[in-house]
């Protein structure tokens, strides 16, 4: 068994920044060990598999960037959430992990890390919505998933679809069309009120 912290993050951190530049399928243990500067037998003992291997760094990774907010507020929180995810998305670190994720996907391995990935991080939006409902800012049994999915959503879109810059503007105005929509708060009160209802004529009544 690997013993002492200094190396245990010695080798995760080698096996991210040999992920980094191999891939999945091209990762070997001996480059692993060769620049962690260890014997391959002493990863082998703590990490028998390259897939437990490699699930460890990346939840070690996650574990040292993921933030569970605390701020009192449902905004707040949702703010803390988007610069996490902008943080890791922009990272060499995350850059890897999603070209790793998008070349391998069809990898068995590959998709079971991803799987792992998904729900470390589930934790952050489950603490956002524990703490949300219990101070009374989202209904117990609203449809919370979608207003999360919507918000990391928009996120990943820009970055790697548009390949733009997510700034704090961006991230207070998503967030405040999520949480008070997009209409003036005028227009708001219209929609909330019953449409009239059409009035009969009496020639219409009658049938003339």
């Amino acid at each position: 068994m690997v013993r002492g912290e200094p190396i245990v993050q010695g080798v995760l951190s080698a096996a991210l920044e040999v992920l980094a530049r191999t891939g999945y399928r091209a990762l070997r243990i001996e480059d692993v060990a060769l620049r962690a500067g260890v014997n391959k037998t002493t990863i082998y003992r703590r990490w028998p598999t390259k897939i437990e291997l490699v699930r460890a760094a990346l939840a070690s990774e996650a574990r040292q960037k993921i933030v569970v907010p605390q701020t009192g507020s449902l905004r707040a929180d949702l703010l803390v959430m988007g610069r996490t995810f902008v943080d890791l998305a922009s990272s060499p670190e995350g850059q890897s992990v999603l070209r790793m994720m998008v070349a391998e996907g069809s990898d068995p391995e590959v998709a079971d890390l991803e799987k792992s990935l998904r729900l470390t991080f589930e934790a952050v939006p489950t603490s956002i919505v524990t703490s949300a409902v219990a101070r009374g800012d989202l209904a117990p049994n609203g449809d919370h998933a979608v207003l999360l999915d919507a918000f990391i959503g928009a996120i990943h879109h820009r970055i790697f679809m548009m390949n733009e810059p997510v700034t704090e503007d961006f991230l207070a105005r998503l967030a405040d069309i999520l949480l008070f929509g997009a209409l003036l708060p005028a227009a708001r009160e219209t929609r909330r009120r019953p449409a009239p209802r059409a009035r009969v004529s009496a020639s219409s009544r009658s049938g003339s």
